[in-house]
């Protein structure tokens, strides 16, 4: 329903539908919003009109249309510094307040909630990081690289449990129902992304310009609609991912954390944020070793990623032919198939990868499996894959 309500107003609504003047608001620590040409004015959108049930400020005019600036180096430099930050630098710095406060938010989780990020900045209009270790969430301001607060879980059949927060979202502001509201927006916008409206402190609802301004100030592109109103909280069904410190130690070829990770308990099978798991991330890798240490220490052949997908169908798709051949000779499924019914050669053939799909054929794959009314050949011909095409008919023939 939210979904739907949301794709339904961004076509109704769109930013650039509007035509008003926008001016800047200052920054914490230097920064500032800077409003490009088509900035426009926030508007009401009545409760009887969105799925939440509360007045909303609808604040995309100014959030997806200006631009972060900074008049402070320093603060330009940590926005855009979080390409390859795992969060570990973080562990031991505490929040600049002493404030202790009791949460009540539950998330579904697959297995456990493990260690590494939660969400990492790609662009100077997000403000937050977020990362997991040992059971809490540090949530960081990306401007000034400092730990905000630190929320505190534990999870218990399937469900991770945020009981306390240490610390304040917001500068001095220690309202402990705000700071809740607060951390379950940063969850779900940042780490889950979902979309949902942003709480604004009490007053801010009484100008709505100023309100819009301080979404962009804290919350930048990922605020696109506020209100001062609580509502009913229901826990997100989708399940809370990081991408962990195992996916990070496969992708960075280090066998050493990789090690490390598995000793800790990590599961082998676990699914990153982006639904993968680590044999898939392994598959692009920087040290060709990760794939078969993995399958050593227990990683099925055919792990499914969130969406089906096996390691094979992935490779399917690459030019890593060890890898591939790897998977082959572990005897992987080469009809396997994806929550959508395409198999690995369905993937090898689309992308015209001529010698991945004869092996596939050699080893079995079945040519007239059809998904989404489309089977490998019908792809190969529609991308004009003469040579795959030529070699699925010399396999039908024989």
């Amino acid at each position: 329903m939210v979904w739907n309500w949301i794709r339904g107003v961004f076509r109704k609504a769109a930013p650039t539908d509007v035509q008003v003047g926008g001016s800047a608001a200052p920054h914490p620590k230097g920064g500032a919003a800077r409003p490009d040409a088509n900035t426009q004015e926030a508007v009401w959108i009545e409760a009887s009109d969105n799925p939440w049930g509360v007045r909303l400020l609808d604040v995309r005019p100014i959030t997806q249309t200006m631009l972060s600036t900074s008049a402070n180096p320093q603060c330009a430099t940590n926005a855009i510094s979080f390409g390859q930050e795992d969060g570990t630098v973080f562990i031991g710095q505490m929040p600049q307040t002493d404030h202790r406060m009791a949460m009540d938010l539950r998330y579904a989780v697959d297995q456990r909630l493990a260690d590494g990020v939660l969400f990492t900045p790609q662009q100077m209009e997000h403000k937050w990081a977020l990362f997991v270790h040992q059971q809490t969430i540090i949530c960081v301001r990306s401007w000034t690289r400092q730990v905000q607060a630190i929320a505190r879980f534990n999870v218990q059949d399937g469900v991770a449990h945020v009981y306390e927060m240490h610390g304040c979202l917001l500068p001095d502001d220690a309202d402990p129902q705000l700071n809740q509201r607060l951390l379950d927006f940063l969850i779900r916008s940042h780490a889950l992304n979902l979309h949902y409206p942003v709480p604004l402190p009490s007053g801010l609802e009484l100008a709505p310009k100023a309100a819009a301004m301080w979404c962009m100030s804290q919350f930048g592109r990922l605020a696109l609609f506020a209100t001062q109103e609580a509502f009913a909280y229901t826990s997100p069904e989708k399940p809370l991912r990081t991408h962990s410190l195992l996916h990070i130690a496969v992708a960075r070829g280090d066998m050493e954390a990789l090690r490390a990770r598995l000793a800790l308990g990590d599961p082998i099978d676990l699914l990153a944020a982006d639904g993968l798991a680590p044999v898939h991330w392994a598959l692009a890798s920087r040290n060709a070793q990760v794939l078969p240490f993995l399958m050593e220490q227990g990683a099925a052949v055919d792990t499914r990623s969130r969406e089906g997908a096996t390691a094979l169908m992935t490779a399917a798709q690459g030019d890593n032919t060890g890898a591939f051949d790897l998977l082959l000779a572990h005897h992987a499924d080469v009809n396997a198939r994806d929550l959508r019914g395409f198999t690995a050669l369905h993937r090898a053939a689309e992308m015209g990868k001529l010698d991945f799909a004869r092996k596939l054929l050699e080893h079995g794959a079945d040519a007239s499996l059809e998904a989404e009314g489309h089977t490998a050949r019908s792809f190969a011909m529609a991308r004009n894959e003469t040579g795959v095409t030529a070699l699925l008919d010399e396999f039908s023939s024989c």
